[in-house]
């Protein structure tokens, strides 16, 4: 478990799928993620959940909850590169009663700690639609900067969005 002040992180078990499918059938959480909104059974999630729970690859997922167990949302880690020691990072939080609490930046700085300390990871990338305006405010807080953006790259809502480009170095 990696713990914070008001918000720890845990890997993720089967029995969060009642959780995770809640979220991934909202369209207001999922529109802006990288896989897009696509409503989907728990039937289809189980099949999933071997792979999501899997932490021993590239990919290092984490369940988001409250310092009262209150299951907030995930995190992880994607296509971590070991020979240059990058990777993506994803982020959302499922939970409606808690967002605009501060446990998104939360999660995310205790997971760049990890990343840094554990995985000996130096840089940590990622893609935000351009127009997600909270989005963009959260990683610059967290002094992630710009580096480009794709033109007309993810599809939503019957429209073509652009991407922006960020990333961070956390270990140089």
């Amino acid at each position: 478990m990696i713990k914070g002040e008001k918000i720890y992180l845990r890997p993720i078990l089967k029995k969060d799928i009642n959780y995770l499918n809640e979220w991934k059938n909202d369209e207001e959480t999922f529109q802006y993620l990288g896989g897009g909104f696509m409503p989907t059974s728990i039937d289809q999630q189980e099949k999933w959940m071997d792979s999501l729970i899997d932490t021993s690859g590239n990919n290092k997922r984490f369940f988001i909850s409250n310092n009262e167990n209150v299951p907030i949302g995930m995190i992880g880690l994607y296509d971590i590169n070991w020979i240059n020691r990058t990777c993506e990072l994803g982020i959302y939080i499922g939970n409606k009663n808690t967002k605009g609490k501060g446990y998104g930046k939360e999660a995310c700085k205790l997971l760049e700690q990890f990343a840094k300390d554990y995985l000996n990871l130096r840089k940590i990338k990622l893609n935000v639609v351009s127009d997600n305006v909270v989005a963009i405010q959260l990683w610059n807080s967290l002094d992630y900067k710009v580096i480009g953006e794709l033109k007309d790259e993810r599809f939503i809502k019957g429209e073509y969005k652009s991407l922006t480009l960020m990333e961070k170095f956390i270990n140089l």
